[in-house]
C-alpha cells in the first residue's frame, strides 16, 4: 500500500511541477484564444485516442487470463496493481477528453484553463507510461501454453 502511495504522489507531484515550471515562465502567455481552444481540440482528441488504446490493452490482458503468468501474478499481487493502474489511466484519458471538450466551448478561455488541462495531460502521460512498461513485461514473459 505504501509503494502506491508513493507512486500516486510522484506522478502527481510531476504533472503539477511540469505545469508549474510552464506557468512559471509563461510558456502559454502569448497565445491567444484560438490558439488555446485548437491546443485543447487536440488533447481532447490525443485523450480519446488513448482511452481506446490502454482499453484495448485491458482487452488484450483479459484474454491472457487463463496463463500461468497472469495466475502467477494474481498471486503475487501484481495483476491486481496492474488492472488499478491501467483502470486510473483510462479514467485519466477519459479526464483529459472532457476537460479539452469543455476548453473548447468555454465563452473565455484563460491560460489557468490550458495550465489544468496541460497538467491532467502530463499526469495521463506519466500513468501511461508506467502502464506501458508493466504491460510490455508481461507480453515480454508471456509464453503460450
Amino acid at each position: 500500500m505504501a509503494k502506491e502511495i508513493i507512486f500516486w504522489s510522484k506522478s502527481a507531484l510531476v504533472a503539477v511541477a511540469v505545469s508549474f515550471a510552464a506557468h512559471y515562465f509563461g510558456a502559454l502567455d502569448k497565445l491567444a484564444a484560438g490558439d488555446l481552444r485548437a491546443a485543447a481540440g487536440v488533447l481532447a482528441q490525443i485523450g480519446a485516442t488513448m482511452l481506446g488504446f490502454v482499453l484495448a490493452a485491458l482487452a488484450i490482458l483479459a484474454t491472457m487470463s487463463n496463463s500461468k503468468l497472469v495466475r502467477n501474478m494474481g498471486r503475487t499481487g501484481h495483476y491486481q496493481v496492474l488492472l488499478q493502474r491501467m483502470f486510473v489511466c483510462v479514467g485519466a484519458f477519459g479526464l483529459v477528453t472532457m476537460a479539452g471538450v469543455t476548453v473548447i466551448f468555454l465563452p473565455v478561455v484563460t491560460g489557468v484553463c490550458a495550465y489544468v488541462l496541460s497538467g491532467f495531460s502530463l499526469l495521463s502521460i506519466v500513468l501511461l507510461v508506467d502502464v506501458s512498461r508493466k504491460f510490455w513485461k508481461v507480453l515480454h514473459h508471456f509464453n503460450p501454453e
